[in-house]
């Protein structure tokens, strides 16, 4: 590959990325309300706001309904800068079921219907970055309120979080 051909490549993605986080930028500011600010320790989140996670790692995880009825969230730190912001291609939507619980850690666990989409947003202390986990595809240890809740909606087929070992 040439390196026009390099350039304009990293030019569109660029430009795609900019453009995505614009948009993000303009439907979070459109919201007419104030979102609510809640303390968690750990647990479910159902509704827009923001959630100050109580922990050392002073996390805060910020829940936003657009006006077309999709709910985003994304994972900040103690200034507010975005740490993980979920995909804009995959949103949750308040007409499917989705399930969204936060550990004491500051992960964050989720299970969208819309999209089958069963994700553990864990924290690399090492890269000191959120990593995105399909947690039916690897066997992880689930919260038990979060694999709980799972399990009484019925929702997850052949998932290795929700299968127990066998001795």
């Amino acid at each position: 590959m040439n390196i026009k051909a390099r350039i304009s490549k990293n030019t569109k993605k660029r430009a795609i990325l900019f453009f995505s986080l614009l948009l993000l930028s303009i439907l979070i500011s459109c919201g007419n309300q104030p979102l609510e600010s809640k303390n968690l320790n750990s647990g479910f989140i159902n509704e827009a706001g923001i959630y100050h996670i109580s922990n050392q790692k002073r996390r805060n995880i910020l829940v936003q309904e657009l006006k077309d009825g999709s709910i985003i969230f994304a994972i900040r730190n103690s200034t507010n800068k975005i740490l993980f912001q979920q995909s804009l291609n995959e949103t949750l939507s308040k007409y499917h079921y989705w399930t969204l619980y936060v550990d004491s850690n500051s992960n964050l666990w989720y299970y969208n219907s819309d999209y089958d989409s069963p994700r553990a947003i864990l924290f690399d202390e090492k890269t000191q970055q959120y990593n995105m986990v399909d947690f039916c595809e690897r066997k992880l240890k689930l919260p038990k309120e979060f694999k709980k809740e799972l399990e009484l909606k019925n929702s997850l087929e052949n998932c290795l979080s929700l299968t127990e070992i066998k001795k």
